[in-house]
């Protein structure tokens, strides 16, 4: 049965789809780190972490609101009795309320009221329940009061220190995401380089397989005239045999970098991609100390590590205030009334017929202060460890510096030799295969030449690209690459 005219079309068509390859994407390293930075889900948690933070701060806040507390009951109480001036039964209403306001200043002030109904039987006695003046009795008590700490808590370093804490933890937070940013950066510039590495790799193995099929098909007419031996034919074709094995490999280790690239963005493994090289620019290289300032004052780490210091300070100054002694100075102001009406119990208490008054010192102390002592101990140790870290990161940024500035330094005269040199092995090759040509040399010399021709042009890309990734880290070692990129972390990032 012939198929239909419909149905060719359509074959056609899609094995025309099939056997078309995917149009590789244009990226340049700015695209590339920018789509890393989007997409990438550990900046996403550092986000998280950072609105964690953020919390912490609310909930120190939170120290200073007030606390209201209210209560309503009722009881009843029956007791035997030995005397008839004594009560049987007692009834009990009562509605009470206190709230606590703590202070900046390390006081808290309150305020609490009582407001009672009470009601009293006796045993059959007219004499006793005569002795009871008000039944029901309407109480009602008003106080008002004021705790000061005189040593420990003055100035509540517990909030204020806390808030600073809780607020360089925000730091620490923001910091952090940018660090991660910074390494997911690093990390796609590297692989990045690695897949421009690995272009330049296919490009000269490309034409090293170019020249050796050239070498084979001269060699095949040579032979065709009796002008050679087949051995020479034979070392031409290992020549091209080998060639493309370089090829091969060429192509299997661009697949592996292009699929670890392609997965840091979160894209297919097989995504193509064609990689776009800036120009080298013919910048001076700045000196080491003007790196290293620059990135004291740009590198995320050291802002970072000055945020975990100034948490530590604050966690070593409320812990050298747990270590002193409770003293609290507490005054204290109140009104009473008493009345058998309920409106008259209530509006005496807002008179100072009758009152409380008080003051007092209270001292109290914890034997040993182990727990205090301890936590002043590890806050010192804290701080000293953060001091140290901050050392051993400035000495490893310097490290990077130095190693970026002198790969620059070297790299750009070991650029230019590169260069000459392949210039020079070009010529070489040329007039060796004219000598061959005219019978005054050997196929051996030809396969070697263009051995040494195909190293030195691999080697002269690859020291540009090497000059590339120097200047790029160098950048990243002063904290100024995303800059310099006009990258930014919170756009990239969808926040």
């Amino acid at each position: 049965m012939r198929p239909s005219f419909n149905h060719i079309i359509v074959t056609s068509l899609l094995l025309t789809a099939i056997a078309t390859p995917t149009a590789a994407e244009e990226m340049d390293l700015k695209a590339a780190i920018e789509a890393v930075i989007e997409k990438h889900p550990e900046l996403q948690i550092s986000h998280l972490d950072q609105r964690i933070a953020q919390t912490d701060s609310r909930r120190i806040e939170g120290m200073l609101d007030p606390v209201v507390t209210a209560r309503i009951g009722a009881s009843e109480e029956t007791t035997p009795t030995t005397s008839s001036f004594q009560p049987s039964e007692t009834r009990l209403g009562q509605i009470s309320g206190t709230i606590s306001k703590p202070l900046s200043s390390g006081g808290t002030l309150g305020a609490n009221f009582n407001y009672n109904r009470t009601s009293q039987a006796y045993a059959p006695s007219p004499l006793a329940a005569q002795l009871s003046s008000f039944n029901p009795a309407y109480r009602n008590q008003i106080n008002i009061n004021y705790r000061h700490p005189l040593l420990k808590g003055n100035d509540r370093p517990d909030y204020e220190q806390s808030l600073i804490a809780t607020q360089a933890g925000v730091r620490v937070a923001d910091m952090q995401q940018l660090i991660t940013a910074r390494t997911l950066a690093l990390q796609a510039t590297n692989a990045w380089f690695q897949l421009s590495s690995d272009d330049i790799n296919i490009r000269i193995a490309e034409q090293a397989v170019k020249r050796a099929k050239a070498l084979l098909s001269y060699q095949h007419t040579r032979e065709k005239f009796g002008l050679i031996e087949t051995a020479d034919r034979l070392q031409a074709e290992a020549l091209l045999a080998a060639r493309k094995t370089a090829l091969q490999r060429a192509h299997g280790q661009r697949a592996a970098s292009l699929s670890n690239l392609n997965r840091m963005m979160l894209r297919a493994p097989d995504s193509e991609i064609s990689i776009q090289i800036d120009s080298i620019s013919d910048v001076a290289t700045p000196t080491m100390a003007e790196s290293v300032a620059l990135a004291e004052e740009k590198r995320a780490e050291l802002k970072l590590l000055q945020a975990q210091m100034d948490a530590a300070e604050a966690q070593l100054t409320m812990a050298r205030d747990g270590d002193k002694l409770q003293l609290d100075l507490v005054a204290e102001l109140g009104t009473r009334a008493l009345n058998s009406t309920a409106a008259g119990a209530a509006a005496g208490g807002f008179t100072i017929n009758d009152h409380y008054a008080s003051l007092s010192v209270e001292l109290s102390e914890v034997v040993g202060r182990n727990s205090a002592r301890a936590a002043l101990e590890k806050a010192v140790l804290q701080q000293q460890r953060v001091a140290a870290q901050r050392v051993n990161t400035l000495e490893q940024i310097r490290s990077d510096i130095s190693t970026a500035i002198t790969s620059l330094r070297s790299g750009r005269p070991t650029l230019l030799a590169a260069r000459r040199q392949a210039e020079a092995e070009k010529r070489k090759f040329r007039a060796e295969m004219k000598r061959y040509r005219e019978g005054r040399s050997d196929t051996a010399t030809i396969v070697q030449f263009e051995g040494e021709l195909r190293s030195a042009e691999l080697n002269a890309d690859l020291q540009a690209l090497i000059l590339q990734l120097a200047n790029k880290q160098l950048l990243w070692a002063q904290g100024t690459l995303l800059e310099s990129l006009h990258i930014d972390i919170a756009s990239s990032n969808g926040q």
